[in-house]
């Protein structure tokens, strides 16, 4: 019989969505085999003679983050590019326009993501991998750094089977005949179907959960997505998509898809893709019309504010979204799209924004922040019973920040400090399933020199490629920013790029309704 693990966090102050936010409460935290068995006053719990004592006076404990929309394919390419609009930084940062990459440098990568998380306070992530064909090998690096790091994950291979220049507006008709050949033609998704299927047949870990990643709508086939919806039916499985990221996306809508009221909200209703399992990243440019229906689902949103910032595609309307029942969450994405994992930041974006869409003098940007960050992440990965939040019987993934930290003095408001002032410097102790990750800010599974000199290591060979490639793109990338141009000058009936008044003057073409 395995000796069962006592760990008792002492005479910290408890913040927990649901609790006192501003001066939570002084509390003990007893854990058992991975799992908050109960919270008492200080002093009071008796967790047995060979307990493990985390002392956590001056400290704020927190639930473990949650990071809902995250990619670790290109973590290797942070820094390299600003002012893209997605569809040319696609073109830069995707895994199938460059030669195959060795293990090593997918294990590294993937790595290198998992310690930036757990030492920004992310204690679970889902990560929508993107690898190029059905190659184990890869997925076996995958899975092997995220074991190593001790992260939860919640992986989904994205899947895509459309040519890329069906899924861009004018693409098909504007690009050169070698540009087309460069973007490449539509894909059989067969390979891919059954390569996932292995991977859920496969043993699963404690740490490592699996769903599903149809890329987004546009650019898989109707099949793909009904093999998506039944596969997802089938397994109880969770269902993550790209949605509505970019303006061309919108207008996309608008011209190819008219069968379906020119919405991919209402093509994906019909596929029977919208329910509480689905969760959509980014849902930028939307209509309130297609927000009511997702509401109505009980789909999640993944809001992503700094990406969406960086790649130029304007903000999302949360309070539209929160107003309508939909859970929002908050995810960091792509580490050459935002381009870091540190969700104090998103948090901050994600207060100012939904101050931003309200009324002066309103409150409760902070709260709204941090439970997106939370139960709002743990509700998107169909988690809420687990993670999320500090209660008796959660997983005890849990944050200590240290209270002497500059951002906490005076503590005036905790969760307000958290979230406008909080960095990841003020991060002590990061515990996934009661077990210590980060000790006085470094990672204790891996070491963070070894990970870094692996990573310069393996970096100047992808250096080296990238400026072939990159050789090889400029020429449609120049195509592609012209074609954009042309989109920006299409009228549509939204404008995420205002803050405020959606409506745009002119011709307007509507989404959700004939």
């Amino acid at each position: 019989m395995s000796q069962v693990q006592r760990t008792l966090i002492t005479g910290g102050r408890i913040l927990d969505p649901d609790g006192e936010l501003d001066r939570p409460p002084v509390a003990d935290v007893l854990i058992i085999d991975g799992r908050i068995a109960a919270i008492g006053p200080e002093g009071k719990l008796d967790a047995g003679e060979d307990a493990r004592v985390i002392d956590a006076r001056g400290k704020l404990v927190t639930p473990g983050f949650i990071n809902a929309h995250y990619h670790s394919h290109d973590v290797l390419l942070r820094g390299m590019f600003e002012q893209m609009p997605l569809e040319v930084w696609g073109l830069y940062s995707f895994p199938s326009n460059y030669p195959r990459r060795s293990d090593e440098e997918v294990r590294i990568r993937t790595l290198l993501g998992a310690v930036e998380n757990l030492r920004c306070g992310v204690t679970t992530v889902q990560d929508m991998v993107s690898i190029v064909g059905p190659d184990q090998r890869h997925m076996d690096a995958v899975l092997s750094a995220y074991q190593e790091a001790g992260i939860r994950a919640v992986l989904a291979l994205q899947l895509g089977d459309k040519a890329a220049a069906d899924t861009v507006p004018f693409w098909r008709e504007e690009l050169s005949a070698d540009a087309l050949r460069e973007l490449g033609g539509s894909l059989d998704p067969r390979p891919m179907q059954h390569f996932v299927a292995s991977l859920l047949d496969a043993p699963r870990s404690e740490l490592v959960s699996w769903a599903l990643a149809p890329s987004a709508p546009q650019r898989c086939s109707e099949q793909l997505l009904q093999w998506t919806a039944q596969m997802a039916a089938d397994r109880a499985l969770r269902v993550f998509t790209h949605l509505y990221e970019t303006r061309s996306q919108a207008l996309l809508a608008r011209l190819a898809y008219q069968g379906d009221h020119r919405s991919l909200v209402s093509f994906l209703d019909r596929l029977g893709l919208l329910s509480d399992r689905l969760t959509i990243a980014h849902g930028v440019w939307i209509s309130d019309h297609e927000i009511a229906q997702l509401g109505a689902a009980g789909v999640n949103l993944a809001f992503n504010p700094v990406s969406n910032l960086k790649l130029l595609n304007g903000i999302a309307p949360i309070r539209r979204y929160a107003e309508a029942g939909v859970n929002v969450a908050l995810g960091c994405d792509n580490c050459s799209g935002s381009d870091s994992q540190n969700i104090f930041e998103s948090m901050k974006a994600f207060a100012l924004y939904w101050a931003l869409q309200g009324e002066a003098g309103e409150a409760g940007a902070a709260r709204a922040a941090f439970r997106a960050a939370t139960i709002g992440g743990a509700k998107a990965l169909g988690c809420e019973a687990d993670l999320g939040a500090i209660r008796p019987g959660a997983k005890a993934d849990l944050v200590l920040i240290s209270l002497d930290d500059p951002a906490f003095v005076p503590l005036n408001s905790a969760v307000r400090q958290l979230v406008y002032a909080g960095t990841p410097r003020a991060i002590d102790t990061v515990l996934v399933a009661g077990e210590p990750v980060v000790v006085d800010g470094r990672t204790t599974r891996v070491t963070q020199q070894s990970v870094m000199a692996a990573a310069a290591g393996v970096q100047a060979c992808l250096c080296e490629e990238y400026h072939a490639v990159s050789a090889r793109l400029d020429p449609v990338a120049r195509e592609i920013l012209g074609v954009h141009r042309k989109i920006e000058c299409q009228p549509i009936d939204i404008d995420r790029l205002r803050l405020r008044d959606s409506k745009v003057s002119g011709l307007m073409i509507r989404a959700g309704k004939t």
